[in-house]
């Protein structure tokens, strides 16, 4: 189900100048998203004018580390990551003259650390680029336990600890985003004059690529199968952006530079300017003057755009409005102190929460999860709030949120799109001037916009019989307008179209025009028109075998499509998506006796066929491959099959597989059965524990779920 949860708080904001325009707090305080993630215990935050902190949230949200920084410093760029690195050291060895005297000597070791880095502004001209090693907390370093011979401490290092190695290098303009590799030990620098330096941990420069243009505005790195990319945009004059994507190649090729240029585009109409920009699972959001803008990478192109009227409605320049992503097609949108999860396919409000104790609530930075691959749907966010008074205070909070299911019914019911009443659909009057005896109904008392148009089936269908074959688009226009269809599918403006005599001759045409290579679209209005001919739905679904886009369409929407033809096409598909098609409209449509009873009449190689790719665990069909209500669906189908043919009839590794799949199943009942139980006791327990203590009376003992007994035979 989804929900926002009420924030809580991880530390109050420090009064300071640079902090204290609370519309650009959102910009000065900067998330490390290294380790930024659904399951994470440690936040690092780059506060401008403050320090590089580290908290953890739980227990109890406290301060963990703390990197000050002079307070006329802002941070432009922060992140943070854990892994390996070399650490300089110094050992103490005794010489050999007599008076034992002892020298340092400089050695190196491999430690588990934690690795921050971080640019810096001072005064708007002056740029640095800032590394600092720490030992991570609580953690052993057993990857040199060789050293221990040369009296090396081979300790555990906590937050207490000073840094390892502090570095720092004056940067050639302001560090716009940096991505740190522990595996290759690089940190990545993206300046604002358009170059991307590669250091080492040392901040010694090893690569620099130049991508031509001197005000990147945005930088945002990804990973895809393993290769880590990285898309910038820079405005342009006219509205316009240059959109680069690159790739880091493998840093170890040899190669002049791991920095690859793939592809560059200059988009018109961009309108960067005063835009709220968030990147996820290979789209773009852009957030502007209440619409949001859809762009699909690699190429960036436009895919859709969204009006949203709780932005479309405010004061420019009044309101604060941040703008997250949280998860496949949802985002998390702040205007001023409400707090909205939308679903961006079915344009809803999924969730909505008004803080009314602050202000404003501007959010930094969510954890993006992918809940259609996952079974997790819970995340966090973290924000700033600001609250009300002649004296206001921010503060970083935290929010719990829960995505839902990522499916249609999170979304029913809760579009947050304005319906336009001119577009939608009156009652009509079902009867023509002439047919009405009450003269007091009469169809002229209707406003034109809704007449029924008056349907001529013999001037349609002379038409469409003066065609010659296989002329699709002439077929469609002269179907479609003068019928004065709108939409390529049946909606309720068609229910004047209620002749099953015409439709019947209409596809008669379209059977003995088109061969079965293509037909055209008015195939798919009419397999949606509820009144499609009964007489035509036999053989139907062999005859649109050759055409998968119709043999779906058919499937799902087609009414009175007979069992038998149904059920030999369950048995005989081997495409996971048409079998949950067809499964789903079985049930639906047909009982289970009369189910079983057409079972009866098929072969039985078939039906084991079917058996066998449903418990085999191929690849497009192993229950690992389906959902909790899909596997749900189609235990219930094979339950129909067995108990048509019988158990009897199986033998072999065909029975053996069916075992072992009917087992998981029952193993799964089992552990939700115990885990609803076990929820079920300790409710209850926790309920009643204080009741039962006060009155001192016994309790009546609960009756068990199931009862065993074992008969001697």
């Amino acid at each position: 189900m989804p929900s926002l949860s009420q924030p809580f708080r991880l530390a109050t904001l420090p009064k300071i100048a640079s902090l204290s325009n609370f519309s650009l707090q959102a910009d000065y305080v900067q998330v490390a998203d290294g380790t930024f993630n659904e399951s994470t215990n440690n936040i690092t935050l780059g506060i401008s004018g403050s320090s590089i902190s580290q908290y953890i949230i739980n227990p109890t949200p406290k301060l963990t580390f703390d990197y000050p920084i002079p307070s006329t410093n802002i941070i432009t760029a922060c992140n943070a990551e854990k892994g390996q690195a070399n650490i300089d050291g110094n050992i103490k060895a005794s010489t050999d003259d007599e008076a034992n005297d002892e020298k340092a000597i400089n050695t190196q070791k491999k430690r588990n650390v934690e690795i921050w880095a971080f640019g810096l502004m001072v005064n708007k001209g002056n740029y640095t680029l800032n590394v600092i090693t720490k030992a991570l907390e609580d953690t052993t370093d057993t990857s040199n336990d060789h050293l221990s011979e040369s009296d090396i401490d081979n300790k555990a290092y906590t937050g207490s600890d000073e840094f390892l190695s502090q570095y720092k290098i004056k940067a050639k303009a302001k560090v716009m985003s940096i991505k740190i590799d522990t595996k290759n030990s690089l940190v990545i620098a993206i300046l604002q004059n358009g170059l991307i330096e590669i250091f080492d941990f040392k901040l010694t420069l090893l690569h620099s690529f130049d991508i031509s243009y001197d005000n990147l505005k945005y930088a945002k790195w990804f990973t895809e199968n393993g290769t880590e990319y990285v898309f910038v945009l820079c405005p342009l004059q006219d509205d316009k952006v240059c959109y680069k994507l690159l790739e880091l190649t493998d840093c170890g090729s040899g190669e002049s530079s791991p920095i690859k240029e793939l592809s560059s585009t200059i988009i018109e109409g961009f309108s960067f300017e005063n835009s709220k920009l968030c990147y996820q699972f290979g789209k773009l959001y852009k957030l502007n003057q209440g619409k949001i803008y859809i762009y699909s990478l690699p190429h960036c192109q436009l895919q859709q755009v969204i009006e949203f009227p709780m932005v479309d409605k405010l004061s420019p320049g009044d309101d604060l409005i941040s703008f997250q992503p949280v998860s496949v097609n949802r985002v998390l949108l702040t205007v001023n102190n409400v707090i909205y999860l939308l679903d961006l396919l079915h344009c809803s409000t999924l969730s909505q929460r008004e803080l009314t104790h602050v202000k404003t609530f501007q959010l930094l930075k969510s954890a993006v999860i992918n809940s259609e691959k996952s079974h997790n749907s819970k995340t966090i966010a973290i924000g700033i709030s600001t609250k009300n008074g002649p004296n206001p205070t921010s503060s970083l909070e935290i929010i719990n949120i829960d995505v839902g299911t990522n499916t249609l019914k999170d979304s029913l019911g809760k579009s947050f799109q304005v319906g336009n009443n001119d577009s939608s659909v009156i009652l009509k009057p079902l009867f023509d001037d002439k047919d009405i005896n009450d003269k007091r109904v009469k169809c002229n008392d209707v406003s034109g916009d809704s007449s029924v148009p008056v349907l001529h089936c013999n001037e349609v269908i002379e038409k469409l019989s003066a065609l010659q074959d296989n002329d699709i688009t002439s077929f469609d226009d002269i179907f479609f307008k003068e019928l004065k269809i709108k939409e390529e599918h049946y909606t309720e403006k068609d229910r004047y179209i209620s002749d099953p005599g015409f439709l019947n001759k209409v596809l008669d045409l379209i059977f003995g025009k088109f061969s079965g290579n293509d037909y055209p679209k008015t195939l798919t209005f009419l397999l949606t028109h509820p009144l499609f001919p009964l007489s035509r739905t036999r053989n139907l679904l062999s005859l649109l075998r050759d055409q998968p886009r119709l043999f779906k369409q058919a499937i799902v929407t087609c009414p009175n499509l007979p069992l038998n033809e149904l059920l030999e096409e369950l048995f005989s598909i081997r495409n996971r998506e048409l079998l949950l098609d067809i499964s789903f409209r079985i049930l639906q449509d047909f009982t289970r006796d009369s189910i079983k009873q057409e079972m009866k009449k098929l072969s039985k190689l078939d039906v084991q066929n079917f058996i066998e790719f449903i418990t085999s665990g191929g690849e497009d069909s192993s229950p690992e491959c389906f959902n909790p209500s899909q596997s749900t669906q189609l235990f219930q189908l094979l339950s129909l099959v067995l108990d048509s043919i019988g158990l009897f009839s199986l033998e072999g590794a065909l029975l053996e597989n069916l075992t072992l799949y009917i087992d998981k199943q029952v193993e799964i009942a089992e552990r939700n059965t115990e885990l609803w139980n076990l929820i079920d006791t300790k409710g209850f327990q926790h309920g009643f524990a204080s009741s039962t203590s006060d009155n001192g009376t016994s309790q009546k003992r609960a009756l068990p779920t199931y009862t065993m007994e074992y008969l001697d035979i």
